[in-house]
């Protein structure tokens, strides 16, 4: 099975869209699909969209819903669906995470999942990987992401991984349920778009082992303005950056993070991630 998460909020007038590049990107596959949409406490009609979704698909297109009554933020939106995931998954099982408003093409996801299924345990969609494009970005959103993606990678190096900050990514199984048990409720913690970092911050101490594969970003394709507040994100990005550096030596360490996980597991596997489901769609 592959899980497909998408963090939403405020996004009707495209995850329609979205969701039915999904069902067109998995249409054939012998492997079975699910579209997980965690509605986070959005006022407009995303989740009604997102049903039509499904009605235009035949039914095939398996979809669950997760709803936050208020808005939470990104990091409890990744932390809702994958933490519903885990408790639903095996072990041969694959999550994918990308965002709702159609900038990153669910066509990449068969690709993403191959790599997985090679033995990698994550694979991320990089827009700093020979083959890659950014289109329609602003010259100096380009300069800030170049610019901290030096950072991270001079901060927290972790082999293979260039793009830091891209939510496209593929998980394996395991990975995710080490990461659970070591962190519980503060695996994303975030409310901005840091919380793509910092989610990829908790992974390194469990020795990921994580692959690239070029991605295509076409920003002129989405619909509606970007939520992200660029100072805030930077100011809150760089406040993170500096609170995790400290905690390499202190929580957040290998050490003690495996310690954590076999604390963990002698007292049993934790329980779920939180939310409210509704489940639709086709088989899966």
């Amino acid at each position: 099975m592959i899980f497909v998460i998408f963090p939403a909020w405020n996004e009707e007038r495209v995850i329609r869209r979205t969701l039915l590049e999904l069902a067109e990107a998995m249409a054939g596959r012998p492997e079975p699909c699910r579209a997980i949409l965690v509605d986070d406490g959005s006022t407009d009609r995303t989740v009604a969209e997102a049903e039509r979704a499904v009605a235009a698909s035949g039914g095939a297109l398996a979809l669950t819903v997760l709803r936050h009554p208020v808005n939470r933020g990104l990091g409890a939106g990744l932390r809702t669906g994958i933490y519903t995931c885990l408790d639903q998954a095996g072990d041969d099982d694959v999550i994918v995470t990308l965002d709702a408003d159609a900038t990153h093409p669910p066509a990449m996801i068969p690709e993403l999942v191959g790599k997985v299924r090679e033995g990698w345990d994550l694979a991320i969609a990089s827009r700093y990987r020979r083959g890659s494009e950014v289109r329609g970005v602003p010259g100096y959103r380009r300069a800030l992401s170049d610019v901290g993606r030096l950072v991270f990678q001079a901060m927290f190096p972790i082999p293979g991984v260039r793009d830091y900050t891209c939510c496209f990514r593929a998980f394996r199984v395991p990975l995710l349920r080490r990461a659970r048990l070591a962190y519980g409720e503060a695996l994303c913690t975030s409310r901005g778009f840091e919380a793509v970092m910092d989610l990829l911050l908790k992974l390194r101490p469990l020795g990921v082992r994580a692959i690239e594969v070029p991605l295509v970003l076409d920003y002129g394709a989405r619909v509606g303005h970007s939520k992200m507040k660029v100072l805030r994100t930077v100011r809150t990005t760089l406040a993170l950056l500096l609170r995790r550096f400290a905690e390499r030596f202190g929580p957040h360490s290998r050490r003690a993070v495996e310690a954590r996980i076999a604390a963990a597991e002698r007292a049993g596997a934790p329980g779920p991630g939180g939310g409210t489901a509704r489940a639709t769609g086709g088989a899966g």
